[in-house]
């Protein structure tokens, strides 16, 4: 499994400044190697949203003396530590952010310093993208402008670019620059625009960082928001010459395959300007946005095709200059829907979380069912959830139970949790996310040792299948978070396990029914459905081989193959539960209903009662066959089987604030079916346990645990 630090390692009590990283140490390597770090996210060599010359000198710089009295040293020489010891630094592109800072150079024109107080004073100069595009300081670095680009670089028009900054800047529909201001130290005069990918110069500027970053050494490449332009959206964007002169290519593709509705009746598409016709038209954006779907569904066939043509690059870089394999990554926000097309292009899904709560099991099995098979390693974000709280905490010295559910549960459900290496909390709060060592140490130690005890196996529970042409408009679009919870009055209640249906300006059926099973500790397996448009349908009959259910929310689109299969799978004997639609304009609703193991359950806006018969179904099906049962709502299960062993991991999610601790759960039973073995054993962090009894039973075993802490697991072989 994948033991992954978020490794930012920025300063504690100080801002996380984007782009560049702090200076690694060998106290740092110490860390990772006590940590059984495997990969490093987030982890070196951010500085090619400045320049160039700035993110040779973090690779290959000299270090002051007395840096290096304490063990510091360049990006390159702690990568080539990190490969020795076999921990993969993935080298960071912030591919969305172009940078600005105010500077300070003495009389021959070097950089001495960005002046990150500059906010108190007032002389001073800028450096940037723009500069060093403009060539402005030439003795800044060693290198200049033209030793990167000595033909230059220009643009789609033809023009040669001469700022950076300018021409790779998205644009809202007005043509101002649209701010990353979300890395924007509040309060500081350093600027951050957004830039877009759909701008050839910006991918050519990106594929230089690459080259640079692989020179030095790095294990992999993370592209960091690998959806962008898409990023600028809700600000406003992306409205540049490339992206309006792109959109009309593809419109006029879709009309030719009859792909255009009527809405789109008497436009002139050889003239139609999307930027123009907003303005012209006094349209609201994006909100209400005439013909936005359209827009939304282009720019994610543009994510699939730049992300595609980066991470080739890449791989041919390292392959021909090198003779190495190198894996590719992004930041997948969230696992949002555009991200689907471009997983096959990537070798490890990283997702920086929306809401990192304290109760969210659904998500983790959404996101290694996201990943088909790929390993996931997650971040969490210090908005919209626990980290700050969590943060103040462990610095008092409270919260440990929680920081070790938190770490753990991703584990659990198929994930990896990555390590707070001084990540990053936001653009506001002073400070960066250092856990106490020792506590992180418990639980990598626990991690590394019991390697085994998380395989990658499928349940023998259900599978639910996720149509992303039925969700992905939808989800990406919801009005409410798929991954939130209107409740957070305290830690407590920090959790994601129930829905609140008028919190969405849809219903979510999807979204209700994996938090619903999750609640309810059903073991299931989440499985995709491509479009066969944005995405190539991939998805064949193994996929719900010895699945004895398969749970279809509102699946009101379908390609034939997926009908196809799921006919099959009816007919050959495996139940299929379907909430909601299914594959509307077709006969298959009306085929499967014909075979008693199909049993449907409509939606009819009544969250509550329709959840209600929907799980009164499901159990119908499943309690008969279910692998593993617990009945009791504090405690989270997952069971895993392989080699002949099972093991079940529990989870105690009953933490209270007034005694900071989570509090034992006394007595529980845990019933087993299926079993391949009849030796027991039980294990907690701190060590092997003999506080459980085995009563067998004619289908397995009931384990009845004495105490359940935080975190325990059960093995049976």
């Amino acid at each position: 499994m994948e033991r992954g630090l978020y490794f930012d390692a920025w300063i504690k009590h100080n801002h996380c400044y984007h782009p560049s990283l702090p200076l690694r140490s060998e106290q740092m390597l110490e860390d990772l190697k006590a940590y059984h770090a495997t990969t490093l996210v987030w982890a070196g060599l951010g500085g090619g949203s400045i320049s160039l010359p700035y993110l040779e000198h973090e690779a290959w710089g000299e270090v002051d003396p007395r840096m290096r009295f304490y063990g510091y040293m360049n990006d390159s020489e702690f990568i080539e530590k990190c490969n020795q010891s076999g921990i993969k630094l993935f080298g960071i592109v912030f591919e969305v952010q172009g940078w600005e800072f105010p500077a300070v150079f003495d009389s021959n024109g070097k950089l001495v310093k960005f002046n990150l107080a500059a906010q108190n004073e007032e002389n001073h100069e800028w450096y940037g993208l723009r500069e060093f595009s403009q060539n402005k300081y030439p003795d800044a670095f060693p290198k200049r402008f033209p030793d990167y680009f000595p033909d230059g670089l220009f643009n789609s028009l033809g023009e040669k670019v001469d700022n950076l900054f300018e021409e790779c800047s998205t644009r809202d529909r007005f043509g101002n620059p649209v701010h990353a201001e979300w890395v924007e130290v509040k309060n500081h005069k350093a600027q951050a625009y957004q830039m877009c990918r759909n701008n050839p110069v910006w991918r050519a500027y990106l594929k230089k960082i690459m080259e640079i970053q692989i020179d030095a050494g790095v294990a992999g490449i993370q592209l960091d928001e690998c959806e962008l332009p898409m990023t600028s959206i809700g600000s406003g964007g992306c409205f540049c010459k490339d992206c309006m002169r792109e959109f009309t290519q593809y419109l006029k593709e879709r009309s030719a395959q009859g792909r255009l509705s009527a809405e789109w009746d008497g436009i002139d598409l050889d003239s139609f300007n999307y930027k123009e016709y907003l303005v012209e038209h006094n349209c609201s954006y994006p909100e209400n946005a005439p013909f936005f779907r359209e827009y939304w569904e282009f720019q994610v066939t543009e994510v699939k095709k730049y992300f595609s043509e980066l991470a080739d690059f890449a791989k041919a870089y390292a392959k021909e200059k090198y003779g190495k394999d190198l894996p590719v990554s992004g930041n997948f926000y969230n696992l949002q829907p555009a991200y689907h097309p471009i997983v096959p292009k990537a070798d490890i899904i990283i997702t920086e979380m929306e809401h990192s709560l304290f109760r969210q099991p659904y998500f983790y099995r959404y996101s290694a069912g996201f990943a088909e098979g790929k390993p996931v390693i997650i971040a969490e974000n210090p908005y919209g959830g626990i980290i700050p709280e969590l943060l103040q905490l462990l610095d008092q010295g409270k919260g440990y139970d929680l920081y070790r559910i938190f770490m753990l549960e991703a584990s659990v459900y198929g994930c990896n949790m990555s390590v707070p290496y001084g990540s990053w909390m936001g653009n506001t709060i002073k400070d960066a996310f250092w856990p106490p060592r020792s506590l992180t140490k418990e639980i990598q130690d626990y991690l590394y040792e019991h390697e085994d005890f998380f395989p990658k196996t499928r349940t023998k529970g259900a599978a639910v299948l996720y149509s992303y042409a039925s969700n992905y408009y939808r989800d990406a679009h919801r009005a409410g978070d798929a991954n939130g919870d209107a409740n957070r009055s305290n830690l407590e209640h920090l959790s994601a396990t129930t829905t609140d249906w008028g919190n969405t300006s849809a219903p979510m059926p999807f979204w209700d029914v994996i938090r619903l099973l999750s609640s309810k500790n059903a073991m299931y397996d989440v499985k995709m459905m491509p479009d066969g448009i944005l995405r190539e349908d991939d998805f064949t009959a193994q996929a719900l081989d010895g699945y004895p259910v398969a749970v279809l929310p509102d699946a009101y689109e379908l390609t034939e193959n997926q009908a196809r299969i799921l006919e099959d799978y009816v007919k050959k004997g495996g139940k299929l539960l379907v909430y909601g639609r299914i594959a509307e304009g077709t006969a298959l609703r009306e085929i499967l209903s014909g075979f008693e193991n199909a049993v449907f359950c409509g939606i009819s806006g009544d969250q509550r009662k329709d959840l209600d018969a929907f799980y009164e179904a499901f159990s119908g099906i499943y309690d008969p066959i279910s692998p593993v049962q617990l009945e009791d709502a504090r405690v989270g299960i997952q069971r895993f089987d392989e080699n002949g062993r099972t093991v079940v991991h529990l989870l105690n999610y009953d933490y209270s604030t007034d005694e900071d601790r989570v509090i034992p759960a006394k007595d529980i039973r845990l019933s087993l079916r299926d079993l391949s073995g009849d030796s027991f054993r039980l294990f907690t962090l701190t060590g092997e346990s003999d506080a459980f009894t085995v009563e067998k039973t004619s289908d397995g075993a009931d384990v009845l645990l004495k105490e359940v802490p935080a975190y325990c697991a059960v093995l049976c072989e």
